[in-house]
């Protein structure tokens, strides 16, 4: 009984993978741009910087499916991951602690969000091989405003087991005002 349990626990979790897109985003990192300096040693192989950018993908990949509910987030974390969104607009989503805790604030903030582009991707090594700095820029319309988004974000990420154990990061925190105050200028 117990085979057979287990095969429809893994036919489960592929079908859910699929449906989000999370497969897809597994499949192929987003397109980056590794930024060296040569004063910093390359600590991290190839196979490091895939996969930090697998997970970034998937990570971001919930700013993009249909339905954040379904998206299957708690598999990028380790059960003990810590999040820290210093800008955060309340003291709870500026410290996140533990997989559930991430997955669940993850799924309503992007449900909230709405859908955003990703591009001009920055991969950053640091001395350490399993730390990693990244750039990115997000794009999104948004309804409620009827106003254009545009926000550059710096993620510090780490890795332990190929799962992010801490995410850590930050964004210009004038333009998140303003889109704020714009959709709530128009509700």
């Amino acid at each position: 009984m117990k085979p057979i349990r287990n095969a429809f626990a893994t036919l489960a979790l592929a079908s859910a993978l699929a449906a989000s897109g999370y497969a897809n985003a597994q499949s192929a990192p987003m397109p980056y741009t590794l930024q060296a300096d040569a004063q910093t040693p390359i600590t991290a192989t190839q196979q490091q910087q895939d996969e930090v950018m697998n997970l970034l993908t998937a990570h971001l990949g919930l700013w993009q499916t249909r339905d954040p509910n379904s998206y299957p987030y708690e598999r990028l974390v380790t059960e003990d991951a810590v999040y820290e969104y210093p800008y955060a607009e309340t003291q709870s989503e500026q410290h996140l602690q533990g997989r559930a805790a991430v997955a669940e604030a993850l799924r309503k903030l992007s449900a909230a969000a709405g859908e955003r582009k990703f591009s001009d991707v920055k991969l950053f090594q640091t001395p350490h091989a399993d730390i990693f700095f990244v750039e990115y820029k997000a794009t999104a319309y948004v309804p409620a405003s009827n106003s254009p988004y545009e926000q550059r974000y710096l993620a510090r990420i780490t890795v332990k087991d190929g799962k992010i154990a801490n995410y850590y990061e930050l964004w210009d925190r004038d333009i998140e005002a303003s889109a704020v105050a714009a959709t709530t200028a128009h509700n």
